[in-house]
């Protein structure tokens, strides 16, 4: 059942992006409209298929890289729906689905089958350390396209004009959604380990490369804040970040595989 759920979404977000391109191109709102509708019929079967396999499981569902892809994707989505809330930025719609759509491919790929939670990650700490780590990542994660849509739009249009100073806002207010969020994540992660493994810091490969990524987030923050860096000095550091944090996810798992490696 959570397998169907899973198609079902996917099978909404493809085709608001498709609807939402299309609207694009011919400027008819009424296909914006049931493309937003079917994004949210898509995150509703989404949000329905992990609390149904959390239910089924009898655990949270973030213990192997297939759940950490259904929850990553269902993240970036959740963080695009905040921002049309607070922001109505439509920009994002397109760029969250083809993040969100890429995570769910991958989650295809991955084995699906529901395995007990080893021991040391049998804790409250998980849920907990878990979401915010990933709604952390989501915000990060559609910074990254607006980082790659400045870089494209800073050839076609002239420096400081409104849709680059736009994109440039918008980029910097989903980093300071995020890191709050990254930096929860971490705080908990070292508290759980010292529960589970004696230690709040012990080095693992994946501790340190996400004391990166958020040290790389850090120097962001610094540079915009205290330096001024903006435009695409900005897009570009945004765009080293999320690659570091890509890494930090994905990448560390099969290079420098550790206690936090996903199966």
């Amino acid at each position: 059942m959570t397998d169907l759920l899973l198609k079902v979404s996917f099978s909404a977000y493809i085709s608001a992006a498709f609807l939402a391109v299309f609207s694009s191109a011919s400027g008819k709102s009424a296909i914006q409209r049931a493309a937003g509708i079917l994004l949210r019929a898509g995150f509703l079967f989404h949000s329905g298929m992990i609390l149904l396999r959390w239910h089924a499981a009898g655990r949270p569902p973030f213990a192997s890289m297939y759940e950490a892809l259904v929850l990553f994707s269902w993240a970036i989505v959740a963080v695009y729906f905040v921002f049309d809330a607070l922001y109505r930025a439509k920009i994002l719609f397109i760029p969250a689905l083809i993040l969100a759509l890429c995570m769910l491919l991958g989650a295809f790929f991955g084995d699906s089958a529901m395995k007990p939670l080893v021991p040391a990650l049998q804790s409250p700490w998980i849920s907990i350390h878990v979401v915010t780590y990933f709604i952390g990542y989501g915000s990060l994660s559609v910074a990254f396209m607006l980082g790659l849509l400045y870089l494209v739009y800073r050839k076609q249009h002239s420096a400081g004009s409104d849709q680059l100073r736009y994109i440039d806002t918008l980029m910097y207010r989903l980093i300071i959604f995020g890191f709050p969020f990254l930096t929860i994540g971490m705080t908990t992660g070292s508290a759980w380990a010292d529960v589970a493994w004696g230690t709040y810091w012990g080095w693992d490969p994946k501790e340190t490369c996400s004391l990166i990524t958020w040290l790389v987030y850090v120097v962001y923050l610094h540079m915009r804040v205290l330096r001024g860096w903006k435009d695409s000095k900005a897009a570009w550091l945004c765009i080293i970040g999320f690659l570091v944090t890509l890494f930090t996810f994905i990448g560390v798992n099969f290079i420098l595989p550790g206690l936090h490696s996903y199966n």
